[in-house]
């Protein structure tokens, strides 16, 4: 199969949901609601959020995406919250969700995306990625380089809240 990475927005959010539900157990899946909230808000200085994933282009599947927000380091945002807004002051680009369908796993799509999203999120002045690594998914952040900062419940399992530097040539 061929795929294109392609920049996504809240009219893909129906699909995304789609890839959503094939990775992850329900009490993880977040509703179309809260997903096209995270979409559609900006920080204070209009950092937008960043959205990419792979489609195929035999079909127009959604193979995989990656979603990152504006946030803050003091904690990572909650998950399934209806109210959800930015902090008044966001620091760090926060990794939401980087999912891969298992039938395109194995293709290193995961690392189109990482790559993508770190490379969008140093264009637009980020100098620091978090996220939560659930599903003891750990090992494979940190071999994007992120480091644990702190033990961290998600969806009622444990993981961890993670960061990661960006500097140049650190995509």
């Amino acid at each position: 199969m061929s795929f294109a990475l392609v920049t996504l927005a809240s009219v893909d959010v129906e699909q995304i949901v789609e890839v959503q539900a094939l990775v992850y157990p329900a009490e993880f899946c977040e509703s179309d609601d809260v997903f096209r909230k995270k979409l559609a808000l900006s920080d204070a200085y209009g950092r937008a959020p960043l959205a990419f994933g792979h489609r195929d282009q035999a079909f127009g599947l959604l193979a995989s995406y990656a979603i990152a927000h504006p946030w803050h380091d003091a904690a990572p945002p909650l998950l399934h919250a209806a109210d959800w807004e930015l902090p008044a002051v966001c620091n760090v680009l926060h990794v939401h969700d980087v999912a891969v369908a298992p039938t395109f796993r194995g293709q290193k799509l995961a690392t189109d995306l990482m790559n993508r999203l770190s490379e969008e999120a140093q264009q637009a002045g980020w100098q620091k990625l978090t996220l939560v690594a659930v599903r003891d998914s750990w090992p494979l952040w940190e071999r994007f380089g992120f480091r644990a900062i702190s033990p961290h419940q998600y969806a009622n399992e444990p993981g961890f809240w993670m960061s990661r530097e960006l500097s140049p040539g650190n995509c």
